[in-house]
């Protein structure tokens, strides 16, 4: 008789989380950036519903925000989720191609942890639960776009609109609505998943671009975004302590022929990753590859599918490895991780240490 959704359930939970992160970035102009990230997490759970707060204070700046609102609601074999979160897709543990639900703050760089970067959301899941498959159903009234900044070191903007006056496209409203679904089936030999997801992409593309009529410099641009369809497939797989992740999809973008040099253009993407794990003392280590191939690639030197290309190509290639160990009954966890990108052959180590204070 398959189980329940509840009768998996501990009757009543309450715990409150105190976890600390500190990082050491060094850089190749000798430059230093420490950081210290202190996160407060307190969740209750009972039969029926569950809630759950995170805030997360940044020493570096004294900034104080919330991570995570949420309240679930249980009933029989379902969980109806709702609040400010972050919902993952996908099998892999390094990085992701299907896991399209929350757009990234890249505001400070890029971080070792997928979770971190994402930008909290509203939305609404729904997940029913039987006894070797589930079905995931998520409803995003609005959605919000990647955060960037404009200058310095993590500026991931094209040099060309850099300096430019961006008109902001208004994305947290009914007619940006997206929704999608994820149904996964669990077996013996391998757990697969099936994605539909209808949205926007949250990097921007520029529209009614003007120019300075001497220099020819731009002066102005309005942000535009693109809506897709991702129909995509995730699976992992085990042989003992080593675990196979698989992850890809195709992009249907609505500029279908690739004609409007504002929207982003129709696209394959994959991802295979190996990973081994040492449940006894705690040791992990993943490669992955990671790629994408852009349909209809353009010519024009202001296409958005260009400005956000690597040398100018229709395809991009990725390499990713990661180390992990614990320490101290598991309170203290250290990491190493590398990032390759082939065509740019640009390249990013980063090591953190995190802390479990309490629990």
């Amino acid at each position: 008789m398959p189980l329940t959704f509840l009768q998996m359930k501990r009757s009543l939970i309450e715990t409150s989380i105190y976890k600390k992160e500190t990082s050491l970035a060094i850089y190749r102009d000798k430059t230093l950036e420490p950081q210290l990230l202190l996160d407060i997490s307190v969740d209750y759970e009972n039969e029926t519903y569950r809630a759950q707060t995170t805030l997360q204070f940044d020493a570096a700046s004294s900034e104080l925000t919330a991570k995570h609102l949420s309240i679930s609601i249980f009933r029989g074999n379902q969980m109806l989720t709702t609040g400010w979160i972050t919902h993952p897709w996908g099998s892999a543990s390094l990085t992701h191609v299907v896991d399209v639900l929350n757009a990234q703050d890249l505001s400070g760089g890029i971080k070792d942890d997928l979770e971190a970067m994402k930008r909290p959301e509203l939305m609404l899941s729904l997940t029913t639960y039987w006894e070797r498959s589930s079905l995931d159903v998520v409803l995003k009234p609005g959605f919000l776009p990647t955060t960037l900044d404009n200058t310095g070191r993590w500026s991931l903007i094209p040099a060309q609109f850099s300096s430019v006056t961006l008109d902001e496209e208004e994305t947290a409203k009914l007619e940006k609505s997206g929704g999608g679904a994820r149904y996964r089936i669990r077996s013996r030999a391998i757990d697969l998943g099936f994605i539909y997801f209808n949205g926007y992409w949250p990097q921007s593309g520029y529209t009614n671009i003007t120019f300075d009529p001497s220099t020819f410099a731009i002066t102005g641009a309005e942000t535009i975004h693109t809506r897709y369809q991702l129909i995509g497939l995730e699976s992992s797989s085990l042989f003992g302590p080593l675990t196979l992740a698989l992850e890809g999809g195709f992009f249907l973008s609505e500029d279908t022929d690739g004609s409007d040099p504002g929207l982003y253009n129709s696209k394959w993407a994959y991802l295979a990753e190996l990973s081994y794990t040492h449940s006894a003392s705690g040791t992990f280590l993943a490669v992955a590859y990671q790629g994408h191939y852009v349909l209809h690639f353009p010519s024009s030197p202001m296409d958005v599918d260009v400005l956000s290309s690597y040398d100018g190509k229709a395809y991009a290639n990725t390499l990713l490895a990661a180390a992990e160990l614990t320490f101290l009954q598991e309170k203290l966890t250290c990491r190493v991780a590398g990032t390759y990108q082939i065509e740019s052959t640009g390249y990013l180590i980063l090591g953190s240490a995190t802390y479990a204070l309490g629990g």
